[in-house]
């Protein structure tokens, strides 16, 4: 006799007592007590084509909806969130795959999420992947939301999209993408055309390849009106992306756009075949905002750009800040091109150009040319208000290079050897749903410069699984001595060892130990 949605409820609220592994799940998701959750298997599995058990979950009307894990990959075509206050969660070691050909809209995507709100989709240890050389163009995303608020996105690694591996556009508000791996997608890691309210927090945008703009993020509206509002990008990693790991272009903007506000701080971003960073705001008329990256290392490795400023006005548009971030490019040779271009537009050139501030940043290179270079286009653009303090070995003159004049042009280049000592400490046992500090501290009398520190981690311990994905990078400021490393190990953690080694850059040489390995003591 088929169940009806009223037996699959009660069953469901029985659900966590009977399954040890469920339970362990909703507790990972912050469900309340009393929530109703049902399993995909419950409504069967196909191996062959799962859409039908896992739309049905999806519409049973239960709280939280489990994808189990069955012992081989659920096969499916897209699947619409169709509901509010909804939380999916697949379970450690579930795949969820994208049948082939089972995606003929270029707007498709594993997960649809539309005019909805409060979902959660939740799966640490779980994979969702489609055939990336299936479809040509640069459509077709893993998650693709839109006109959507409080939507959170966690866990997860997402995988071979022909498109993104995440997409958010027009109207989407209060999204939290935390502790989630985007690789080998084509166009992007994670897209945003739209953005009121983004957390992007403990994730790794990595191996982005196959068609422009290539990045581990693009902030790109489609119109004047959308939003680039209240962004924070933190602990993440970019790496192995083709042509940029951060792209913001806001070139549709206007004067009656609303401000754009982005802060990204405590990342690293590892080299690319074009530029590191790559920032365009709109020439349409001053269209203003703030983009601000803080505590964060730029790796420039062989690329050759590191930062591209491209058309800023001067004065009264977007005002781009860098705070206490590293600037490396560790390579036999001298760098000789700029780490930092800013360009005056080659289409649309800007009278005046610049808007850049820098702030007790490092550079860890060899020198053969300028820190920053002026790129005119035609006329005689004015390189304005460039300002701020940069430590750097071995500057060289001149610092700012340019063709043309300048205009309130102040950068001061202080030199120094990069020597310093630090040491290790930390707490070497932790219990799940816990946060350790492991603090490096400076050594000696000299605390005048930035410090950078890079440092791995390692052991049993998964991170964004076992404990909340870190960068791998750190900075102690000025005129501090130490910089702390918070180790968050997720509540519903197994039973592990996390060991995290310093991993000295150049000058620097680590007293004592060089490794902590933290103790894990895993749910009971």
């Amino acid at each position: 006799m088929p169940l009806t949605r009223r037996t699959l409820l009660r069953m469901a609220a029985l659900a966590p007592v009977l399954y040890g592994a469920t339970q362990a799940s909703v507790a990972a998701a912050h469900a309340s007590p009393d929530a109703t959750a049902v399993r995909a298997s419950d409504f069967g599995f196909d191996p062959v084509d799962a859409t039908p058990a896992l739309t049905a979950a999806l519409a049973s009307g239960a709280d939280v909806v489990i994808i189990d894990d069955v012992g081989q990959d659920w096969i499916t075509r897209p699947l619409w969130i169709n509901r509010d206050d909804l939380t999916v969660i697949l379970e450690d070691g579930v795949t969820l795959r994208g049948l082939a050909g089972g995606f003929p809209d270029m707007r498709d995507g594993i997960w649809r999420i539309h005019g909805r709100k409060n979902v959660k989709l939740i799966g640490y240890g779980a994979t969702c992947v489609m055939n990336k050389p299936e479809y040509t163009g640069e459509w077709r995303s893993i998650v693709r939301m839109g006109t959507s608020e409080s939507i959170t996105v966690e866990g997860l690694v997402l995988r071979g999209a022909p498109g993104d591996g995440v997409i958010l556009g027009g109207g989407s508000k209060n999204v939290v993408i935390r502790n989630v791996v985007c690789d080998d997608n084509k166009r992007n890691a994670i897209s945003v055309i739209y953005a009121d309210g983004l957390l992007i927090e403990g994730c790794a945008l990595i191996n982005t390849q196959g068609t422009a703009p290539e990045a581990g993020i693009d902030l790109e509206p489609d119109s004047a009106p959308q939003l680039i509002k209240d962004v924070v990008i933190r602990d993440t990693v970019f790496a192995g992306n083709k042509k940029y790991s951060f792209e913001m272009n806001l070139m549709r903007y206007n004067a009656d756009s609303t401000p754009a506000s982005v802060l990204v701080e405590r990342c690293y971003m590892g080299p690319t075949g074009d530029a590191v960073v790559h920032v365009q705001p709109g020439v349409r008329g001053p269209a203003s905002g703030t983009m601000t990256f803080r505590d964060c290392v730029f790796d420039a490795g062989d690329s050759p750009g590191t930062v591209n400023l491209y058309g800023v006005r001067g004065y009264d548009g977007l005002r781009t800040t860098f705070e206490r971030v590293a600037f490396t490019a560790l390579r036999e040779q001298p760098r000789t091109d700029a780490f930092v271009k800013i360009w005056s537009g080659m289409v649309t050139v800007l009278p005046e150009y610049g808007n850049a501030r820098f702030d007790d940043c490092v550079v860890l290179a060899d020198l053969a040319g300028p820190f920053v270079a002026g790129v005119e286009g035609a006329g005689d653009p004015v390189l304005s208000n460039v300002s701020g303090t940069v430590w750097a070995l071995r500057p060289q003159q001149p610092i700012i290079d340019t063709a043309g004049v300048t205009k309130d042009v102040d950068l001061d280049i202080r030199p120094h050897d990069g020597a310093a000592q630090v040491a290790l400490t930390g707490r070497p046992v932790a219990q799940a749903g816990q946060t350790v500090t492991v603090t490096v501290r400076r050594l000696g009398p000299d605390t005048a410069t930035p410090l950078v520190l890079r440092y791995d981690t390692g052991g049993r311990a998964r991170n964004r699984v076992d404990y909340d994905g870190l960068p791998g990078v750190a900075v102690i400021p000025p005129g501090a001595r130490t910089a702390d490393i918070p180790v968050r190990i997720r509540p519903d953690a197994a039973a592990c060892e996390l060991t995290l080694t310093l991993r000295p850059l150049p000058g620097t040489t680590v007293a004592g130990r060089d490794a902590l390995t933290i103790t894990v003591r895993g749910r009971q």
